[in-house]
């Protein structure tokens, strides 16, 4: 997965010439959070009990990368 995102990422700063990406995640879910992490996404808000699934309002965690940000490089 990570190796796809990189990809994804390289792909969209290079050729698509993106300013910024934004992941929307469970906070719960530790895995996404240190794959997101380890491209340099940043931690930018955390919002309570602001998504309803299965029938239940959970918390959703929002992060961003900038090309500056990108660990991985442009190239």
């Amino acid at each position: 997965m990570f190796e796809a995102m990189i990809a994804a990422l390289k792909y969209g700063f290079n050729e698509m010439q993106l300013h910024r990406v934004e992941a929307n995640i469970n906070p719960l879910n530790i895995p996404s959070q240190a794959i997101l992490e380890k491209a340099g996404f940043v931690k930018e808000a955390h919002f309570k009990e602001n998504y309803y699934y299965n029938g239940n309002y959970t918390d959703s965690a929002i992060y961003f990368l900038l090309p500056k940000n990108f660990k991985y490089g442009s190239t």
